[in-house]
């Protein structure tokens, strides 16, 4: 196999973070770590990456409760314009509205993105409190709702959404009560 043949075999593509591999490629890269005052410990670091990286491959999975499990009781929540506050209406939220696809726009997928080497954590002196942003490429699922002729037919074929990828940003705040939850997290469309 010659050298540019074998740069566009599948393997290749999964090799260099392919789609497939998704928000874990995405999140476990290096990106800026500090304090306010200085070089964070690598473990918050690290703990918050795992974090953001856990709760994206939970919602592209689907499991839900699992991943409202992840915030903190007064955390908020903003996917492309969907939002919950509190720990009880983020799980009302990815239960009720993203499972029965009665949201108006739905995250289902999550990839590597070009702006991905700006991700950036920083951690609280009091390393209790930290705030990160990270760059990651979003599917963004719009259900038909609609009744019409079109719709029904798309119905019939399988198609339930509207879907388009698009690149973004998370910003998030993290609290540290014995573990790291999502105190807020806000997607922007950049």
């Amino acid at each position: 196999m010659s050298g540019i043949a074998a740069k566009s075999t599948r393997r290749a593509f999964f090799l260099r973070g392919g789609a497939a591999l998704g928000a874990g490629v995405a999140t476990a890269a290096p990106g800026r770590g500090a304090t306010a005052g200085g070089v964070a410990e690598e473990s918050d670091l690290e703990a918050i990456r795992r974090l953001h990286l856990t709760l994206t491959t939970l919602i592209q999975s689907q499991s839900y409760e699992e991943a409202a499990s992840l915030f903190d009781e007064n955390a908020s929540l903003e996917l492309s314009g969907v939002g919950a506050r509190g720990k009880l209406g983020i799980l009302q939220l990815f239960a009720e509205q993203y499972r029965h696809q009665q949201a108006p726009a739905i995250h289902s997928a999550y990839r590597q993105g070009a702006r991905q080497l700006n991700d950036s954590v920083t951690v609280g002196d009091d390393r209790r409190h930290a705030t990160a942003t990270f760059h990651m490429d979003v599917e963004v699922c719009v259900p038909l709702q609609e009744d019409c002729t079109a719709a029904q037919m798309a119905r019939l074929q399988g198609q339930m959404a509207d879907r388009r990828w698009e690149s973004g940003r998370f910003e998030a705040a993290y609290v540290k009560r014995g573990e790291w939850k999502v105190s807020s997290l806000r997607y922007l469309a950049c």
